[in-house]
């Protein structure tokens, strides 16, 4: 097992406490965090500076794959960027066992406010490689996992799981997943997310509100929950619901980044949203790929166009195009300060591990469903152009789209 030196690693600024969080939001008016889930390819730094406009006070990284960060540069670079303004942030990290996990953990450490263990990606491709739910068939292995990496970092640092209902009848769903719950709790983890949902259900299916209630019950760390979260009501229902300590939006915060500021009334994005968006692009520069750009915009405001601005929307392969179409059509367009005030990115260094383990795959060759190419188009952009191009409707609330393939990790 490696270990760093924690003391070593470079300082950037100073760990926010996840708890006290969770304590100051109880006390708020609302009485729960509002958090913003992991997403693969959409939970990227540029739009975690969007949400906390607008309410959230937990933000997640996307998933990244723990083997892939430890072995590779490249990889590091992709898929994590932070500032110094971005906290507090959770890493999430899918892992396979706890050495994968525990030195990911170790070597971003400096840089974040707590690290996630993700057992709820549904997808086939990862529970057939021992990720996601697959760790789920492992309770043992998941202990593990979390008692070897609170051995190796401060008490401090926040170490949580993010999980889906374990498989069976209903009595024993509950029952097993409650027992794994306060078992998770002993090993050290901070907090747990439960998304109401086995790993064989899909987002079709209604929620589990009893089982995500009586884990609730069941232990003493915080729990947020999980689960077709599309407005402030929903968010607010579920809480009153569970009397869960966070309440995590996916997709509906991609639709409308502000879901979680109940100061805003309107269901659908704001065009002040749209407006910020565009003025992080500007400052971010080449640090935000178009792709994860362009997409944004598609979630954000696909149902205020039209299927011939969509058809032309969807054509774009660069910025300019975007923010053109956007001030003729919109009346939108990127604040005039923020093309000279660009963003300070933290330059992330890590230390090399003193021993490499031989037995890991090689991160630049990653197993099927690990990456992508940044220039390709996900899922749900393919399908949302397949609908245009059939002139098949679009409804406002996108829920004829199934979005769970956009993503590498359970979702609601």
């Amino acid at each position: 097992m490696n270990t760093l030196n924690i003391e070593l690693l470079p300082q950037q600024r100073q760990h926010a406490n996840i708890l006290n969080i969770f304590e100051d939001e109880k006390a708020s008016s609302h009485g729960f965090v509002r958090v913003s889930a992991p997403m693969v390819r959409y939970s990227k730094l540029e739009f975690r500076r969007l949400i906390r406009q607008y309410g959230v006070k937990l933000a997640f990284t996307p998933m990244v794959i723990a083997d892939s960060f430890i072995h590779s540069q490249k990889a590091r670079d992709n898929e994590f960027t932070t500032c110094l303004e971005d906290i507090p942030v959770v890493a999430q990290f899918a892992a396979r066992d706890a050495y994968e996990f525990s030195v990911a953990a170790q070597l971003i450490y400096p840089y974040v406010d707590g690290v996630d263990l993700n057992c709820g990606c549904p997808q086939s491709w990862a529970i057939s490689k021992g990720y996601g739910c697959g760790l789920l068939r492992h309770p043992e292995l998941v202990r593990d996992i979390i008692q070897t990496t609170r051995r190796v970092l401060p008490q401090s640092f926040s170490i949580s799981v993010k999980l889906r209902l374990l498989n069976g009848a209903p009595e024993e769903s509950i029952r097993s997943t409650v027992e794994l719950a306060r078992q998770l709790e002993k090993c050290g983890a901070t907090f747990l997310t439960i998304h109401g949902r086995t790993m064989w259900q899909k987002t079709s299916d209604p929620l589990n509100i009893t089982a995500m209630t009586e884990i609730k019950k069941s232990i003493q760390v915080p729990l947020i929950v999980n689960g077709n979260i599309r407005s402030w009501q929903d968010a607010k229902e579920l809480h009153d619901q569970t009397n869960a300590d966070g309440v995590m939006a996916a997709r509906g915060i991609l639709s409308n980044p502000a879901l979680f500021d109940n100061n805003i009334q309107e269901k659908e994005t704001p065009r002040e949203c749209v407006q910020k968006w565009l003025d992080i692009a500007t400052r971010a520069g080449d640090n935000i790929q178009f792709q994860c750009f362009h997409h944004h915009l598609t979630f954000m405001w696909s149902s205020n166009m039209k299927r011939k601005l969509r058809l032309e929307f969807n054509n774009f392969t660069n910025k300019q195009q975007v923010f053109d179409f956007f001030e003729e059509r919109y009346g939108l367009k990127p604040e005039e300060a923020s093309h000279s005030n660009p963003f300070d990115y933290t330059k992330c260094v890590y230390p090399p591990l003193a021993h490499s383990n031989t037995n890991k795959i090689n991160a630049e060759e990653p197993l099927e469903g690990q990456t992508w190419n940044e220039n390709s188009n996900g899922k749900f952009f393919n399908e949302f152009k397949e609908l245009s191009d059939t002139e098949t409707q679009f409804d406002n609330r996108h829920d004829d789209i199934d979005l769970e393939g956009s993503f590498f990790t359970g979702l609601d």
